[in-house]
């Protein structure tokens, strides 16, 4: 599906640049499909489509950046060698596509790769491509397309390690085992009264685990569940894999 750049969930985005006078913020459009890419021994290169939706030229540039995730499971980032692709910068006129190719030398043997292909629009040739809008704040987009080169035997799997809860504070961990990357469709924490009545759930917003990464999280239970809370019970899903795990709750500690 072609994911509008200025509006889809799961792209990385952080404003830049050219702050004229207040006003409202404008930022080009364009689309990127898609925005993960795969390979693998027998797939060892793809094609990213990039379009400019927007009614004046654009200009792009293009990084590869190795993606790990530390202790706690935030996202780490370095520049990468091993990731291929073409071109590292583009214009585009408006309606117009690029293609930007990316492949590997090779894929690796017990664990997958994983990278960050970041687009990101870059400011004007010249001062004067802006003449005639005024003053404006300038917005300009990095979007970072996920990039997986599978090993030889991919193996999906994970599980809940930690699952504590401290007075209203509940702290869980996810772990990913396998040596895949794991999109988690469902990221929850729920609470369920002694009747068996789910009092709430809470959706996180994690998705990515990478293969041998592990993430925690924290939630606040609110004071009104604490009488009625039986137990709590932590879920990840995702394609192939369905980890879920419960802990019976003392109502009265819950304060």
């Amino acid at each position: 599906m072609d994911t509008r750049a200025t509006a889809a969930a799961g792209i990385v985005a952080w404003a830049a640049c050219v702050l004229l006078a207040a006003a409202p913020a404008a930022a080009g459009e364009f689309v990127i499909n898609p925005l993960r890419v795969t390979l693998d021994r027998a797939t060892r290169a793809s094609e990213i489509v990039v379009r400019n939706d927007d009614q004046a030229p654009l200009r792009m540039q293009v990084q590869a950046m190795g993606w790990t995730q530390n202790a706690e499971g935030a996202d780490q980032y370095e520049p990468a060698d091993n990731l291929l692709y073409f071109p590292r910068t583009m214009e585009l006129k408006p309606g117009e596509s690029r293609i930007v190719r990316v492949g590997v030398r090779a894929a690796p043997v017990a664990r997958e790769d994983a990278y960050r292909l970041f687009i990101e629009e870059l400011p004007p040739a010249t001062a004067g491509d802006d003449a005639g809008q005024g003053a404006t704040l300038r917005v300009f987009l990095r979007v970072g397309v996920a990039v997986f080169v599978a090993p030889a035997q991919p193996e999906r799997k994970g599980e809940i390690g930690q699952l504590e809860r401290a007075g209203r504070r509940v702290d869980w961990s996810f772990a990913n085992t396998g040596n895949v990357h794991i999109r988690a469709d469902q990221v929850e924490l729920a609470g369920i009264a002694r009747d068996g009545t789910r009092l709430f759930t809470h959706a996180f917003p994690e998705r990515y685990f990478l293969a041998g990464a592990t993430r925690t999280m924290r939630f606040e239970i609110e004071p009104e569940h604490c009488g009625r809370l039986g137990a709590i019970e932590a879920a990840v899903v995702a394609d192939r894999l369905d980890v879920k795990r419960k802990l019976d709750v003392d109502p009265g500690s819950c304060k």
